[in-house]
């Protein structure tokens, strides 16, 4: 007798981690190549089979709610687990690597703070070694389609890394861990991670701070209190300008914790379950102009790890 299984369908969980993810069952859907009405039944039926709710249905959208947003991280964590087990070996193309031998475009779409913060300063560094590859940065929070129409021929993306109808290779982690500036508090660090109760936390509405303090040991639940941003950019600079303590990726603050704009609080970090991806379309006319960005890619985050 085949043993009954308390899982829900693998569907419904995908679905229902994409919409709490990108806070829009209309983006979820476009992502997961489903109609909003599907992602919609994905998630009541989620909702039923837990006797419990996960979205707050208002007039202008659905918001998740901290139950959800704590089991969508467990779900994520899930289907990374399993997006890993069935990684084929090396993910790097196997054909010959071959530069460009005329002059190409490669229009890159990617999420402003990564642009800005990451990328930005190491383009000269890319076009010194591949100066035949001119790159367009198009500097957008939406997903980009790779459809051909939309003109985007590449996107770095930071997410689980499995879209469908595109082709994804992984080259980043990230590592997540709070900063502040020196003069929050008059630069008096929290000494404990405990001592973090007594300090404002500065909140990002797809970076909690619970995975942290679960890594830590510390008994916290997401923090209500704080101001609260949808950009990372405008996260850093309110920490920067001592207004509290932010959660932050490694690969954003990096300049400002070497210029001491922003200083770490400890040594201790936590390997993000989402991860930078290049993301491009099988069919691109434009293989050997990504396979040279995906190449540089992977060296810079290999040094960056150095």
């Amino acid at each position: 007798m085949q043993k009954r299984t308390h899982l829900p369908p693998l569907q419904t969980l995908r679905a229902f981690e994409a919409a709490v993810r990108l806070e829009s069952f209309t983006r979820a859907a476009d992502e997961l190549a489903l109609t909003q009405g599907a992602v919609s039944q994905h998630v009541r039926a989620l909702e039923e089979r837990l006797s419990v709710q996960l979205f707050v249905r208002e007039r202008g959208g659905a918001w998740p709610t901290p139950r959800a947003q704590s089991l969508a991280l467990q779900i994520r964590q899930g289907l990374n687990v399993l997006e890993r087990a069935f990684e084929p070996p090396g993910r790097l193309s196997n054909r010959v690597h071959r530069r460009p031998r005329q002059s190409v475009s490669l229009t890159v779409s990617v999420l402003p703070p990564f642009a800005d913060r990451w990328l930005a300063p190491r383009l000269e560094d890319f076009r010194r070694k591949h100066p035949l590859i001119a790159l367009e940065l198009r500097r957008d929070v939406a997903l980009a389609r790779l459809n051909g129409r939309d003109g985007i021929d590449v996107a770095l993306r930071y997410g689980p890394g499995t879209w469908p109808g595109v082709q994804a290779d992984h080259f980043m982690d990230e590592a997540i861990f709070p900063v502040m500036s020196p003069i929050y508090r008059n630069g008096v660090r929290p000494r404990r991670f405990a001592d973090l109760a007594h300090c404002t936390l500065l909140r990002h509405r797809s970076q909690p701070w619970e995975p942290w303090f679960q890594a830590v040991g510390l008994d916290f639940t997401e923090p209500r209190g704080g101001p609260l941003f949808d950009d990372a950019n405008a996260l850093l600079e309110a920490a920067a300008n001592g207004q509290g303590v932010a959660l932050a990726r490694g690969s954003l603050v990096e300049r400002d914790v070497a210029e001491g704009r922003l200083m770490r609080l400890w040594k201790r970090s936590v390997t993000d379950i989402y991860a930078h991806y290049v993301v491009w379309r099988a069919d691109s006319a434009k293989h050997e102009a990504i396979d040279a960005l995906r190449r540089w890619l992977h060296e810079e985050a290999a040094r960056n790890v150095a």
